[in-house]
């Protein structure tokens, strides 16, 4: 981007937006306003790169009025393809209204300093601040811009190799952590001191980072770092602001390439968003002991009516509430961007109902061809038995489970469009009558809705009819005994290869969702077998415990990140799982470049054996060679060490995902992490009691702190008990079939009264309440909707809940979750969704897929085994949404 231009249109924002006014473009062609749209664009892009804020914002401005004249054309609905050809879907019109958003800021900033009387001019912060005929005119403001760095634009620098790095922090804490970029080393803050020159600085060094020190003067930029320092003009007295007068003023010999910056945050704040390139991100910044705050820590609730009570959460509060954000068209059902409630909006015009149903009943009219079409497929397979093998009949039984769940997501789209429509009738009949048009419009609305009604009637018949053939496949299996294959399965031999006799009754069976009939039912272990002896595929790694077979499939033009994972008899639900983690940068960017081997423990459970296949498998996800590969090696170790994982029963993915977490972390946590302060608070004891003053990256990356508090109703004593966890579970209430996640986090950490606690304070048993906060959030959280429960009906069974969940994709707000000492951390308290878990169907028969962001590509795509799609962002949002994996990390591209 070139320099920016001197301001010339105007003084202010108001007057500008007076500029892009459109005129009427209604009786306009949908062809004409397309392309006037795309030029618009192209032009402002012009304006921006050409470093003129001001007919950037203008020309920015007229595309977002045209793109709205473009959605409100009676038409629309039919160009609605080519629209999204032309002008991007709405995550690239997202990322452009971001664009927009930075220009509002940045020419906020220099009307108000146009405003302003001319400030002294800065010295020259290149030369060591001595004045020269080429020195920059420099505001103050603009100072101390120039002067900091923030951890994302370091983190930039770092990748391109252009930036040295000085970190002055005490060379104890430099040990105990530090950057892992080979171009940064530790000036310690002992040799510090005021009125040495660089000279005297430098013969103090060691002999290492004397030859780092020395390029300061061919590096493009030199960052200063200490622990925690925010300004670009530190406190006088600290080693960081002596070090910066020390290089500018007392360093005569060399010119530096660009201003001197200080990181913002510090070390600290690196650590904390970049984890994996740090040596032990579990380390903490020195505190001063506070014994006040230590106090008010221990009392959360001074008052007991500051707790709100979970019967205080009434069922009204779980009624699904009207949500009208059209940013995230074409949603089956809107999403509040913010996730939370709002007040009802004025109700919409019923010319904007009308296309929001003609676009709802396309999508949904889409869904019933697609799942007619299968459901006859299914239909004719069963009678005649033949046609599919026994892996086509699970993929299809798989598509039919996402068809119907997303109808039944479209059920709830016809209930908001009818319930917008009561709303607009209650209105006109309290202030005006309807006009003819608009009666007859009404009811063709109404109509439609019935209509709609009346097929997803027929699609629910349909759908328990084909329910009840598989309970009867599933009760004849029960005593089914198939033909024993001769002789054990060869090592070669794949689960998902088998094949069964292509009858009816087989076709059925292979729907269920349950394990393979040629396998005996009482032995779900694998036979053990020499794996040495494997034939070797055509990519192989060579273990000294093993010989690894991923059984790749070639593909043409994957992206890295984007394989699939074959189903390898019911393993769905664990392939699921491991692209979610995948999906997670800092994760998969630690096993990517071997820094996990650094890490391993081998005197744990699993012998560090569980890191090590999880990282192979990830390095073969990101290859970007393979349509699909197999994860055979790391079933076959995690059915080692847990049984249910062994045979080929479906699982839970929640249940997979908690072991399967726990023994990362044990499998890598060897980090000795060293007390920074004599007194801790009773979290940071309980913190490290669960960890034994070991951490690992896993456990930074995805472990929290929950902090239980009991008040005694009588004498108001608090007691407070602290346990980590790794994802919370949420209950999804029972009489809603729409909520949103706020919602259940409402109802999680509302008060509940307990009776008979034994108070400390009273001596005796006393009613109390019981609170659940967040005392550490970690920087990954994971959220699981508890959707199965025991059937009250029939004991030993189990039912699904159903229920549309409306959670954000962007700004997930944890404040109002979180323990007094965790609302004065530093951390980040807003996260942003990256990866669902999502399942279909009941517990009788079900499938996982995953829905992913891509971090290198900024772009949803849908897992589903081994088939990997493009997912468009407004689909994210379903009643088939069961584990969330939310961010509070910024974003980063996986290195190759």
């Amino acid at each position: 981007m070139a320099k920016l231009k001197k301001l010339h249109m105007s003084s202010n924002l108001d007057d500008l937006e007076k500029m892009s006014i459109i005129p009427d473009l209604r009786s306009k062609g949908m062809k004409i306003l397309l392309n006037t749209a795309r030029k618009l664009y192209m032009t402002a892009e012009e304006y921006r790169l050409d470093g003129d804020e001001e007919l950037a914002y203008i020309t920015y401005m007229k595309y977002f009025n045209m793109l709205t004249a473009i959605h409100k054309k009676s038409d629309y609905p039919s160009h609605k393809t080519t629209v999204r050809q032309m002008l991007g879907d709405t995550e690239s019109n997202r990322r452009i209204m971001d664009t927009l958003e930075e220009i509002i800021n940045s020419l906020r900033h220099r009307y108000a300093q146009q405003h302003q009387a001319p400030e002294p001019i800065a010295p020259d912060l290149v030369s060591n601040g001595r004045a020269g005929v080429d020195s920059p005119i420099t505001q103050p403001t603009q100072y101390a811009r120039l002067g900091l760095i923030t951890c994302q634009d370091l983190y930039r620098r770092m990748q391109e190799k252009s930036v040295l790095v000085m970190d002055c922090r005490p060379s104890a804490d430099y040990e105990a952590s530090h950057l892992t970029y080979y171009c940064a080393f530790n000036v310690p803050e002992e040799l510090i001191t005021p009125g040495m020159s660089a000279g005297r600085l430098q013969a103090r060094l060691s002999s290492s980072a004397k030859a780092s020190w020395a390029s300061r003067s061919v590096k493009d930029s030199v960052v200063l770092m200490d622990w925690n320092t925010k300004d670009a003009q530190p406190a006088t007295n600290t080693a960081i602001s002596t070090l910066l007068d020390i290089l500018k003023n007392w360093d005569p010999d060399v010119t530096y390439r660009a201003p001197i910056q200080i990181v913002e945050g510090g070390y600290e704040y690196f650590i904390m968003m970049y984890p994996t390139h740090c040596t032990n991100p579990s380390v903490q910044a020195p505190q001063q002991n506070n014994n006040d705050i230590e106090t008010i820590d221990d009392i959360e609730y001074p008052s007991i009516h500051d707790i709100t009570m979970k019967e205080d959460i009434s069922a009204k509060d779980f009624r699904p509430r009207p949500d009208f954000n059209r940013a995230n068209k074409p949603a089956a059902t809107r999403v509040n961007e913010q996730g939370i409630s709002r007040p009802s909006p004025p109700a919409k015009p019923i010319a904007e109902i009308m296309r929001d149903q003609a676009e709802f009943l396309q999508r949904a009219e889409q869904n019933d061809e697609q799942l007619e079409k299968a459901s006859k497929m299914w239909k004719r397979q069963a009678a005649e038995g033949d046609g599919l093998n026994a892996t086509e009949d699970q993929e299809l039984h798989f598509r039919i489970l996402q068809l119907e769940s997303k109808a039944q997501d479209y059920i709830v789209e016809n209930n908001r469009l009818r319930e917008e429509l009561s709303r607009i009738q209650e209105l006109h009949n309290v202030t005006q009558q309807l006009s003819q048009k608009e009666v007859e419009a009404t009811r063709n609305i109404e109509s439609k809705i019935r209509e709609r009604q009346r097929l997803d009637e027929q699609h629910e018949l349909e759908r328990q009819e084909r329910e009840r053939l598989l309970a009867i496949a599933r009760e004849t299996k029960k005593h089914y005994k198939s033909p024993t294959p001769s002789g054990p399965p060869s090592p070669g031999r794949n689960l998902e290869d088998v094949h069964v006799v292509s009858d009816s009754l087989e076709s059925l069976l292979q729907l269920t969702g349950d394990p393979d009939p040629t396998i005996a039912p009482n032995k779900a272990e694998i036979p053990t077998f020499d794996r040495a002896m494997k034939p070797q595929p055509r990519n192989v790694e060579r273990t000294s415990q093993r010989v690894r077979d991923f059984s790749p499939v070639i593909g043409q033009n994957v992206g890295r990140g984007l394989t699939g994972l074959k189903n390898l008899g019911n393993t769905c639900y664990m392939n699921s799982i491991l692209q979610c983690l995948s999906n997670t940068p800092q994760l998969t960017e630690y096993c990517i470049s071997d820094k996990y081997k650094n890490y391993i423990s081998r005197s744990n459970k699993t012998n560090g054996q569980v890191i090590e296949e999880v990282a192979a498998l990830i390095k073969e996800l990101w290859n970007g060679q393979y349509k699909c590969v197999a994860s055979r090696d790391l079933r076959y170790v995690v059915g080692q060490y847990q049984k249910i994982f062994r045979g080929v029963d479906q699982q839970d993915s929640h249940e997979f995902l908690t072991i399967l977490m726990d023994w990362l972390r044990s499998d890598l946590q060897t980090l000795h992490v060293p007390r920074q302060r004599e007194m801790i608070s009773a979290s940071e004891k309980a913190w490290l009691e669960f960890t034994k003053a070991k951490e690992s990256m896993i456990l930074h990356l995805f472990y929290g702190q929950m902090k239980s508090t009991v008040k005694c109703v009588a004498c108001h004593k608090e007691s407070a008990t602290y346990e980590s966890f790794s994802n919370l579970s949420l209950e999804l209430p029972p009489n809603s079939n729409v909520c949103q996640l706020n919602q259940c986090m409402d109802m999680y950490f509302s008060g509940e009264r307990i009776h008979g606690w034994n108070c400390p304070s009273c001596k005796t048993k006393r009613d109390a309440i019981k609170k659940l906060d967040i005392s550490k959030l970690p920087p990954v959280l994971v959220v699981h909707l508890k959707r199965f429960y025991a059937d009250p009906s029939n004991s030993g069974s189990y039912m699904k809940k159903q229920n549309y969940l409306r959670f954000p994709l962007e700004n997930l707000d944890m404040n109002p979750y979180i323990a007094r000492a965790e609302s004065r951390a530093v951390t980040p308290k807003t996260y942003q969704l990256y990866a669902v878990s999502n399942h279909y169907g009941t517990m009788e028969g079900g499938h996982y897929t995953a829905f992913c962001k891509s971090a290198n590509y900024g772009k949803w795509f849908k897992f589903d085994d081994q088939v990997v799609s493009a997912l468009d962002s407004s689909n994210v949002v379903s009643s088939a949404a069961y584990i969330l994996f939310y961010t509070w990390l910024p974003p980063m591209q996986v290195p190759l």
